[in-house]
């Protein structure tokens, strides 16, 4: 998923939006380390990106008001951003929702509801390398909609 978002956020000019302030804070203080880049996506250039991707993809994008992300290949910052991001996370209150180890990355998923549906969608991936992604998605999305997220990647 973390691919596509990536080939979205380059093609897309930067939106600062936060949902979670805390998080975007994090983001863009971390940004000034080197080897770390912070991308932001609002509800207009998200609605943007739906009006020009595939039905499936363009329902996805529509469920979405805000993406934040951040990609770190300093191996060394990796771990105080992970630990700073898993303190804002469990400050949230957010659930975690599972993990998934693929060989090369181990992703954990965590939500924030507002009755039924997910408010803020945190993706945090791990890379065996040491490198760390970490993808917040803000939103309403019904929980049985999960695996159309998950199917944007593809």
């Amino acid at each position: 998923m973390r691919r596509y978002i990536l080939l979205i956020m380059a093609m897309l000019p930067r939106v600062a939006h936060a949902e979670i302030p805390a998080i975007n804070n994090l983001f863009k203080s971390a940004s000034k380390q080197r080897h770390v880049e912070h991308t932001s996506i609002g509800s207009f250039m998200l609605g943007m990106a739906s009006t020009f991707s595939e039905k499936e993809v363009s329902e996805v994008f529509e469920m979405l008001d805000n993406i934040e992300m951040i990609e770190c290949t300093n191996v060394e910052y990796a771990p105080t951003l992970l630990s700073r991001t898993l303190s804002i996370v469990e400050s949230l209150g957010a659930q975690h929702l599972g993990s998934n180890d693929d060989g090369t990355d181990i992703s954990d998923l965590y939500c924030i509801y507002s009755g039924d549906n997910i408010t803020e969608l945190i993706i945090i991936v791990k890379g065996h390398n040491g490198n760390l992604d970490i993808v917040c998605m803000s939103g309403n999305i019904p929980e049985h909609r999960l695996a159309d997220i998950a199917k944007i990647k593809q």
